[in-house]
């Protein structure tokens, strides 16, 4: 399909978007005029072409429905010194094809996001490659420096603690010592499983050498720790939950939880036929787990992708050996929307799952994607009645390979808005320089 585009680039500093909105609770025409920060500074419901005779115009009428931008809380772009497997330029064109607006890059790299020069060096990285906005998470340095972490956490462009994996958890009580000197409020991000019940398996019976019970004890553990140490500023979230008592025992105490979209598709089975390429931490869970999962969907506060991309050839190995993750960020919006053609949720829970829930988990939910003034004016464009069959060999990301491989979803992310500005259109790139600015610099504005 061909789109208008038309464009006054010489010298306009405001932008027009011409959309079919999902506007209080229904499709309607929307015009938005963007300022040159990316905020939203005037909305007309109708298409008025008129506006666009000063202003760079896209019209996007022709296409699907524009929701607020989806957020991804969980992608590890790796990059540094792991950047053959993935990089800051390849992870956030994969983003954008999938629809994220904005991502929030996990730390686990070498070197650590555990100290301020690795931060500096990361966000440098980020800066110059990002296509979508974005939020860096730091790690506790593992020797428990206090000082250190409050350096990190006081830095504007730190969204996320975390994800605190279960060899670290012993480090949340430095956690939110940082949190309580420096008087900020942050996310911390628990990976949910306790390392006393972790051992190794066969592949397909991980499920029983990670069991259950090592996410619930997680859980517990972490809530423990909060309540023996205080945290009153510390803003608990439980990412990639895998089954709905984990989900259950996270909300008890208060706390935010995602999952990921492999623990509603996949299971035990995928991993025992597919080996290393359906290999996650937490594991596949049983079919009948997953099946739950589906149910349970609609009372988590978001879906993340746990992008953790690596090498085909660390994923060629022997499968006790081969690291855990998969590429998901290119298709995990879809596996959602998915569910809304499946008559699994309803496109309101979709847009809270991908968009609104992680808004109001990083607490920026008021400026976030919405059409009124202020905004900030970042949207994906959905269609809900499009087909496709996911080929890893059109990924973005240097992980070209999938355990979804083959398989056929409707809901197709058709276009991608960051800050007024065309990202991606038709799985097209539409930029060519980066785009991407610190989530944290911009709710400041």
């Amino acid at each position: 399909m061909a789109l208008y585009l038309d464009v006054v680039r010489w010298q306009s500093s405001l932008r027009v978007l011409l959309l079919n909105a999902f506007f209080n609770g229904r499709k309607e025409p929307l015009t938005v005029v963007v300022n040159e920060h990316g905020f939203v500074s005037k909305v007309k419901v109708g298409i008025y072409k008129d506006l666009c005779r000063d202003a760079e115009c896209v019209d996007l009428t022709a296409y699907g429905l524009a929701v607020p931008g989806f957020i991804d809380l969980h992608a590890h772009l790796r990059g540094l010194d792991l950047s053959y497997k993935e990089d800051e330029i390849s992870g956030s064109k994969a983003a954008a094809r999938g629809g994220y607006t904005a991502i929030i890059d996990m730390p686990n790299t070498i070197p650590r996001i555990d100290h301020v020069k690795a931060l500096e060096l990361k966000l440098e990285r980020l800066s110059k490659g990002c296509f979508v906005d974005f939020g860096v998470s730091v790690t506790p340095p593992q020797s428990g420096d206090i000082e250190e972490l409050r350096k990190l956490i006081e830095r504007p462009e730190v969204m996320v603690i975390g994800e605190i994996f279960p060899e670290d958890l012993h480090l949340l009580q430095v956690v939110i010592k940082a949190v309580e000197v420096t008087k900020v409020r942050k996310v911390v991000m628990i990976h949910p499983e306790s390392v006393e019940f972790v051992d190794e398996c066969e592949k397909g019976l991980r499920w029983i050498c990670r069991p259950l019970e090592a996410e619930v004890s997680a859980i517990s553990f972490v809530n423990k720790v909060v309540e023996q140490y205080g945290g009153s500023r510390l803003k608990i979230h439980v990412t990639h939950v895998t089954n709905p008592m984990s989900l259950i025992y996270a909300k008890h105490f208060g706390f935010t939880v995602d999952t990921a979209p492999h623990y509603i598709y996949l299971s035990s089975d995928d991993e025992f036929e597919k080996g290393c390429i359906a290999k996650v931490n937490p594991p596949l869970r049983h079919s009948t787990t997953r099946d739950a999962m589906q149910y349970y969907i609609k009372y988590l506060d978001a879906v993340a992708t746990d992008h953790a991309p690596h090498s085909i050839a660390e994923k060629q190995v022997q499968f006790s050996k081969c690291p855990s993750g998969i590429s998901s960020i290119e298709i995990a919006s879809s596996l959602v929307l998915n569910l809304v053609s499946k008559g699994v949720i309803e496109l309101q829970d979709a847009i809270r799952l991908l968009s609104i829930g992680p808004a109001k988990i990083l607490e920026i939910g008021e400026k976030w994607g919405c059409f009124k003034p202020k905004c900030i004016a970042s949207y994906t464009v959905i269609n809900l009645d499009k087909e496709f069959t996911i080929d890893s060999s059109k990924f973005y990301s240097k992980a070209q390979f999938t355990p979804y491989e083959g398989m056929k979803i409707r809901g197709v992310v058709e276009a991608t808005i960051v800050r007024g500005t065309l990202a991606q259109l038709d799985g097209e790139i539409m930029t060519a320089k980066p785009l991407g600015k610190p989530l944290g610099d911009l709710i400041w504005h």
